[in-house]
Parts: C-alpha cells; structure tokens; sequence
C-alpha cells in the first residue's frame, strides 16, 4: 500500500504549517504529516516552509535572523490567528495519533545550512520520545548524512530530488548510485519526473522511491499505479479517496 503524507499539513485545503492544517491533517486517516523547519535567531525550532515569514505571514523577515517571540507575532494568511508554531507544538498534536511525522530539514535565507540544525531536530526528537516515528527528509545529502550522524547510525532518511539536481547528476541511476553510497534507503523525485522505467530501477537497486508534489486527482492515479513506497499530497483527502477506492 502507498502511504499518504499530508504536505504541509494540506496546503492546498487549509493555510500550509498552520495550526488550522494540523488539526485537520491530524483529522484524517493519512500515514504521515509532513512539514518543515528552520531555526530561529534564538536557536528555536520553527516549522514554516519559506527561509523568510513574507508569503505566508503578515510579518516580513528572515526566520534565521528573527527571535521567536517576534516570530510568535505574526499571523498565518488565510487564518483567524494561528501564529507559526515550533516543532514541539506539532509533535504534541500528533503524538496522540497514529500519524506519523515527516520532517524537512531547511535551508536558512542564505541558502545556507542552519548550523546544528540536524542535532537540534534529532535532539528534539528524543526528548519527545518520536525519534522512531520520524522520517527526515531533505534535498541535501549531506544534511541526511549529519541528521544520522546525530541521531543514530542507519536512521532512516528520504533524499528529495528536484529536476535540476535529477538533470544534474545524469538521471536515475546515478541517482541510485548516490543514495546507496550515503547511506540513504528512499529517494523521492518530483511526481513529473517519475516513469515506471524509474521505479523498476529503484526497486532493482533495492532502493524505495517516492514522490512528492502529488497534488491533483489524475497525478494522484498514476503514482498509485507505479506502485510508490509514499508521496506527499497537497490534498491528502483525494489521495485518500484515490487509495480507499483501489482497496
């Protein structure tokens, strides 16, 4: 069965990394929520998708050189008053549930790494006791190969692809070749980019692969009819339809 991350929390039903999107996501049967996190000037874990609060907040700033009590002030578009909320708030809605978390290691506004940033999550993680309940994504290897560093050795990581990186490094095989060579046991590519030739590939290679930006009713069709391990989903509850109807 192909699990189902909610993106965002479902950034295509309610304001994305809100408290709003969590509590829904948190509502519905899907496998995994998946958000990101960057590190406030303070050292605070924030989960917020951009380096900046300018697209969805109305506060203007780079999260890297903002203190969360400023950060703590701004409001979410397209909600009443949730505020941006730290890692431990979303670990706390869904400790309770079944979900699962899927977390995306951030770069800062520089893109650059946040410095420590793997060993706060990973640190972070523990004292919640969600550590095992934990995937860690990103599009930086290295950042992966910190996290486990920090964490444990052979935790497992999802390695994010965009095109670029995919044309980059000359395709699917090498990108198979990478992730073996760090360690790293699921690839997730970009839905467009996914062919089953890619899949047979992987699995050849004994290397899971996902997708993400999953996020309309025929793209949702066919990743399911490649058989993927999981994909995010701007709209987990047509993906959830999608699967619930093939059972």
């Amino acid at each position: 069965m192909t699990l189902i991350a909610a993106h965002r929390g479902g950034a295509d039903i309610w304001p994305e990394n809100s408290r709003t999107a969590f509590l829904g996501a948190a509502a519905l049967p899907v496998d995994f929520v998946e958000f990101d996190v960057h590190v406030s000037a303070d050292g605070r874990l924030v989960v917020h998708h951009d380096a900046t609060l300018d697209r969805m907040t109305d506060r203007k700033g780079a999260i890297m050189d903002m203190a969360w009590a400023d950060i703590a002030q701004a409001v979410i578009k397209g909600t009443a008053a949730d505020r941006p909320l730290l890692l431990d708030e979303v670990i706390e809605i869904f400790r309770p549930t079944a979900i699962d978390l899927r977390l995306e290691i951030k770069l800062n506004a520089r893109l650059d790494p946040y410095p420590g940033i793997e060993a706060k999550v990973a640190a972070a993680l523990q004292a919640a006791g969600m550590l095992e309940r934990t995937l860690i994504s990103a599009f930086s290897l290295d950042a992966l190969a910190r996290f486990r560093a920090a964490a444990e050795p052979g935790r497992e990581t999802i390695w994010l692809i965009n095109p670029v990186t995919l044309r980059h490094i000359g395709g699917i095989e090498s990108a198979l070749k990478l992730a073996a060579a760090f360690g790293v046991p699921e690839i997730a590519p970009r839905s467009p980019d996914l062919s089953a030739a890619m899949v047979a590939a992987a699995k050849a290679a004994s290397v899971r692969i996902g997708a993400y930006a999953v996020n309309d009713a025929p793209t949702i069709e066919r990743m399911l009819d490649l058989g993927l391990v999981a994909f995010t989903s701007d709209r987990p509850d047509l993906a959830l339809a999608a699967r619930r109807a093939r059972a």
